[in-house]
């Protein structure tokens, strides 16, 4: 054992004490079997350290929920702030633009849009980002289209079938195409130009100038140096000059804000909403837990398998044990119903001591075998038995919402593991002959040979107290056949 270990075991924290308190059959039926009944079982459950365990927990809960409502209110505050500024900053840099829009005249832009100038372009809410240009064409009534290299959806060209070209979506490939732009939608000129192929008709052509735009904006990462109207002398209206300087320190604002920080802004918005939803849900759920406690929900389990039993015929409608919960009050396992179904509905009966004891190694908790196990004829009969019992006790059980799944419960009552092994064993056979009759360990085969004794006792003291002496003499019998050899050796080093 190394250094580390040693010291974890010696000075390390133990374990967490927590309670694994859940209500079984044969508790409820022995808690029915008093004078008191009902209160009993209520009794127990309110002074249980399972239930002092969740109401230490409360003041604990009250702190967390007040901490989360408090982060939640934080959450929204900060969030309606921020949009809001950053909403208005946006609309007022809008309103500015058109109005640039309105003052711009064609001779003051015309100059500098040369092929390869680099132009930012924005269509109402669409921001197409830089462009380039490939030609200036004036049209009748002095009016001028812009014909620009813009980075479009796949598709976006003239035997699409798309109306009009639009931006790539966030993360989709684009390509560059020619697309006609009004004056009124450059938004800015860049200082950088860049040399243009002398066709562009090809694709290749055009994704190599995306490319090389791109490597630009990479180079530049607060933004392309813009021609500035004022130091630039382009503009002489001083009107204009002022707008494009208001311009310039809203965009500046807009750059340094939060908000415009966010490189996906849809991503971060789903990241945001996440963030709410998980603090509502969470708060939701711990208002639930305080309001819904323990007591509550093992009353309401208790009133369920309650119903349960009634339907098997346990309890009457007073909640009055009879004498088949009697027979299970004396038989502690958690497949208590299922047994008692068996040794009620005759299975035991037809069955002689052996097949007895085979059968009853079913309810053995056991290693799961990698070998696929087929009981011989004599016993497929009574496991079959079983299996039709669980099924319908699981049936039973879901009409009172205490089990989800019938098919897994039936499976997990599937256990002819040892059943040859110890049908074997207990006709005599030696402990050598039964071990090569499955692949289970040896260890294991004693243990559950153990186990089975004291199960075989319990279905005997269940047959005496219904009357069933015959029966509880065939248990008895079935006990006895097992009780021998090396399994039940005192100790095994003797």
């Amino acid at each position: 054992m190394n250094k580390n270990n040693l010291e974890d075991i010696v000075l390390g924290k133990p374990a967490p004490l927590v309670s694994t308190f859940r209500l079984r059959y044969h508790s409820i039926l022995n808690l029915m079997s008093r004078a008191d009944g009902q209160f009993s079982a209520e009794h127990l459950i309110s002074n249980s350290f399972h239930q002092f365990q969740y109401e230490k927990t409360l003041p604990e809960m009250k702190k967390r929920v007040s901490m989360l409502e408090q982060k939640l209110a934080l959450l929204d505050a900060a969030e309606k702030a921020e949009v809001s500024e950053y909403h208005k900053l946006k609309l007022k840099l809008a309103e500015l633009q058109r109005k640039m829009s309105k003052k711009i005249r064609p001779d003051n832009i015309l100059p500098f849009l040369c092929p390869g100038r680099l132009i930012k372009v924005r269509e109402r809410g669409t921001d197409w980002g830089w462009g380039v240009v490939v030609d200036v064409v004036q049209e009748p009534v002095d009016d001028y289209i812009v014909d620009t290299l813009l980075h479009c959806s796949p598709g976006s060209n003239e035997n699409s079938l798309q109306l009009k070209p639009c931006p790539p979506f966030p993360g989709e490939k684009g390509e560059m195409h020619v697309v006609p732009v009004q004056l009124t939608l450059i938004y800015a000129l860049s200082q950088v130009k860049i040399s243009l192929p002398h066709d562009i008709r090809p694709l290749k052509a055009r994704q190599d100038i995306l490319l090389g735009v791109q490597e630009i904006c990479d180079r530049f990462p607060q933004g392309l140096p813009t021609i500035n109207p004022a130091q630039d002398n382009v503009l002489k209206d001083s009107e204009i000059v002022e707008l494009v300087k208001e311009m310039e320190n809203l965009e500046k604002k807009l750059l340094d804000h939060p908000m415009h920080k966010i490189q996906d802004v849809e991503k971060n918005n789903i990241t945001h909403f996440q963030r709410k939803a998980d603090l509502n849900h969470e708060i939701q759920q711990l208002k639930e837990k305080m309001q819904y406690s323990q007591l509550q929900k093992f009353r309401e389990e208790l009133k369920n398998r309650s119903q349960v039993l009634k339907e098997l015929g346990h309890i009457d409608a007073d909640s009055v044990v009879q004498l088949k919960g009697k027979a299970a009050c004396l038989i502690d396992m958690d497949d208590v119903l299922l047994v008692t179904e068996l040794l009620f509905n005759g299975t035991f009966n037809h069955l002689d001591h052996h097949q007895v004891t085979a059968l009853a190694s079913c309810f053995m908790p056991i290693d799961k075998s990698s070998k696929k196990i087929q009981p011989t004829s004599l016993l497929e009969r009574p496991l079959q038995q079983l299996q039709d019992s669980a099924r319908r006790i699981a049936e039973i059980e879901c009409k009172y919402r205490l089990r989800v799944n019938v098919n897994k419960y039936v499976k997990s009552t599937e256990r002819p593991v040892i059943m040859d092994a110890i049908h074997s064993w207990s006709k005599g056979s030696s402990f050598a002959d039964v071990t090569q009759m499955t692949d289970i360990f040896e260890g294991s085969i004693i243990t559950a040979a153990r186990r089975l004794v004291g199960f075989l006792n319990q279905l005997r003291a269940g047959a005496e107290a219904v009357g069933e002496n015959d029966l509880a003499k065939k248990f008895t019998a079935a006990s006895e056949s097992i009780r021998r050899g090396i399994i039940f050796t005192d100790s095994l080093y003797l």
